[in-house]
């Protein structure tokens, strides 16, 4: 917990988690300011408007539209045009969203946030809640940045946080927030979806509408189907049984390591996606420190190039990089 002589700038969206944060940091500081990072020119949502007027916290809005068009909408497109799943909101908490306000800091001001992890002794750490944990998406920010962060939701359930903020009677949006700030639009531009061995088997409607492992809106195919490949050279959406999405490795990219190991080969544990658990895994880095082949202790499901693969030694993030390429099973 921070000393009390520490200010703190609350960034707030005005959803429940951010809400949260705001109203305990104003309980614990004299000086306390809150930043909502504008990405779309609509400026604050009135609910944050209205929780920072009750809590008599200034509100700044911090314009980011150009810079998350160019970092995060340009990147998304690109990453989705090579037939990878990106991962915006991951992307987005590094180049926007704790960036912009990381800019602002006063000296010995904290940057506050809603996220469910934990920043402890300056390490990165998993939140109590395990149906919440965040520190997944917040591998990829540079670590002078989490530096100067504090999470006061690290050891809250999601339940309790809520009930907290409606105690106090401030007004939240409801929802939880979605993985993209911005509505995907589909290429629209259809193709052929075929069998692994080739075979046309129906049309899909554009390969930005798919992911690996995807079941739905594949069709009828009279036994259940995935979605194993994107062709991007060829446009074709490939599909098979459940054994083709199993990989025995992947391969990371642009690691942003936050405890980076002193060996070049080490074992630690991996999570390939939100949500999915941890596995151990065997890490043989590149000479240049930013790169590593990844073995899976098993094969591992619906492995997807352009998604986070978040490196942990026990609770603790010591690294995040990009998916860039996986083997392994019916895929050698």
């Amino acid at each position: 917990m921070p000393e009390a002589r520490y200010t703190a700038l609350v960034c707030l969206s005005g959803g429940v988690d951010s809400t949260a944060a705001l109203l305990r940091c104003r309980t614990m500081f004299e000086d306390v300011r809150a930043v909502y990072v504008d990405t779309t020119g609509r400026g604050a949502p009135d609910e944050a408007g209205r929780s920072c007027e009750i809590l008599g916290v200034e509100l700044i809005e911090a314009e980011a539209i150009d810079l998350f068009n160019r970092e995060i909408k340009e990147y998304t497109r690109r990453i989705y045009s090579m037939g990878q799943t990106p991962n915006p909101c991951a992307m987005c908490n590094a180049k926007v969203k704790l960036a912009v306000p990381f800019s602002m800091l006063k000296e010995n001001e904290f940057l506050v946030t809603g996220h469910y992890a934990g920043n402890y002794d300056g390490s990165l750490k998993r939140g109590r809640d395990p149906s919440r944990d965040q520190s997944y998406f917040l591998s990829l920010v540079a670590e002078e940045i989490l530096d100067r962060c504090w999470f006061p939701l690290a050891e809250s359930m999601k339940t309790d946080v809520r009930r907290e903020v409606l105690e106090k009677g401030l007004p939240f949006i409801t929802g939880d927030s979605q993985d993209l700030c911005f509505v995907r639009v589909n290429s629209g531009i259809p193709g052929d979806i075929v069998d692994a061995s080739g075979n046309v088997v129906g049309r899909h409607t554009g390969l930005e509408g798919y992911t690996p492992g995807q079941r739905k809106g594949l069709g009828a195919h009279g036994e259940r189907k995935f979605v194993t490949e994107l062709d991007t050279r060829n446009n074709r959406l490939v599909i098979g049984d459940e054994k083709y999405l199993y990989s025995e490795s992947c391969f990371l990219n642009s690691i942003n390591w936050l405890r980076k190991p002193a060996e070049q080969r080490f074992t630690c544990m991996i999570q390939t996606r939100y949500r999915k658990p941890v596995v151990q895994a065997d890490v043989t880095l590149q000479a240049d420190g930013r790169g590593a082949s990844v073995e899976f202790c098993g094969p591992q499901k619906a492995v997807a190039p352009g998604q986070v693969g978040a490196l942990y030694s026990a609770d603790t993030v010591i690294g995040g990089g990009i998916i860039t390429g996986y083997k392994g099973g019916e895929h050698a």
